[in-house]
């Protein structure tokens, strides 16, 4: 199975996100929108995990549920060329990286392999773009709804194609603490 961990996003920001992918999409002469019930924040990406590791997993979720839940605020849309990808960034609170980090810790513990780069806590609306004119230009088009929002749900999601698209099954999700 493949497999990722995520923060998922209230309704009312996919929304948004969705609305700005909108105002984008005359814009843009190829790519894949990414469906707006696809949404989420990656924590951590596993990959191929067997079947018998998923316990392990929902343990290391159930360790959070002791920690505050993370107020976001979009800041920008971007186009990472490198990833060929548009990501809406975000700006998060303390207690974000808090949760990136025990998950991190405990995933090594397990014996998974965790990204070393630094953690940019964003969402991908657009996989190889190709835009109708310059890309900055394009990301003009794309206005950002930056109000701030408290996620407070973490996912084990399987990702696979059906059909030609990706599907994110949630597995196991646990609810953080109120943020204060």
């Amino acid at each position: 199975m493949r497999l990722f961990i995520a923060l998922e996003l209230p309704q009312k920001s996919k929304d948004l996100l969705a609305q700005s992918m909108t105002q984008l999409a005359p814009y843009v002469k190829e790519g894949n929108f990414v469906p707006k019930q696809n949404y989420h924040v990656t924590l951590h990406f596993l990959g191929e995990v067997e079947y018998s590791k998923v316990l392990y997993l929902q343990s290391l979720l159930d360790d959070l549920k002791q920690m505050k839940a993370t107020q976001l605020c979009h800041t920008q849309t971007v186009s990472w060329r490198a990833s060929q990808v548009v990501c809406a960034k975000y700006k998060a609170d303390e207690n974000l990286a808090k949760v990136h980090h025990k998950l991190a810790q405990g995933l090594e513990r397990v014996g998974f392999l965790v990204e070393e780069r630094r953690f940019v806590p964003h969402v991908t609306l657009l996989r190889k773009p190709s835009f109708n004119l310059p890309c900055s230009e394009a990301l003009k088009n794309a206005p950002v709804y930056n109000m701030p929002f408290v996620a407070d749900t973490v996912t084990l999601f399987c990702s696979e194609r059906v059909d030609g698209a990706m599907v994110y099954t949630p597995l196991y999700s646990v609810k953080l603490q109120p943020k204060d």
